[in-house]
């Protein structure tokens, strides 16, 4: 199994690539969107998640991702504001839309409930 994601899809460290995924997978979400959007039928065990996915990658510790992958939703808000004022699409309509207050409440989620994950 695998996780694809092209919308930013740039060379990056290897840290990098694991707190991305580890967005969706762990995830980094409330449940009001993991039930309905990610399709978990419940609740999931966020840390045990992390765990198997640290493991299954070949990590020997679960030091430090968490704050990995909170640092990457902070830096997607960045990156979406800046492609938005570069004039770039569909970054302006997300900026239109509210989706950086969206990006921005992940975050602060994110930070609120990190007990999940560590």
């Amino acid at each position: 199994m695998g996780v694809l994601d092209r919308d930013y899809a740039r060379p990056s460290p290897r840290l990098f690539d694991v707190a991305y995924a580890l967005e969706y997978v762990a995830p980094f979400r409330d449940d009001a969107e993991c039930l309905p959007w990610l399709r978990y039928p419940e609740p999931p065990d966020r840390r045990r998640r992390l765990e198997v996915f640290a493991m299954a990658y070949g990590l020997t510790s679960t030091r430090g991702l968490v704050d990995a992958v909170i640092d990457i939703q902070a830096e997607s808000v960045e990156q979406v504001r800046r492609l938005a004022v570069a004039g770039n699409q569909p970054h302006r309509d997300w900026v239109a839309e509210g989706h950086l207050d969206e990006l921005a409440a992940r975050v602060a989620w994110s930070r609120a409930h990190r007990r999940l994950f560590e």
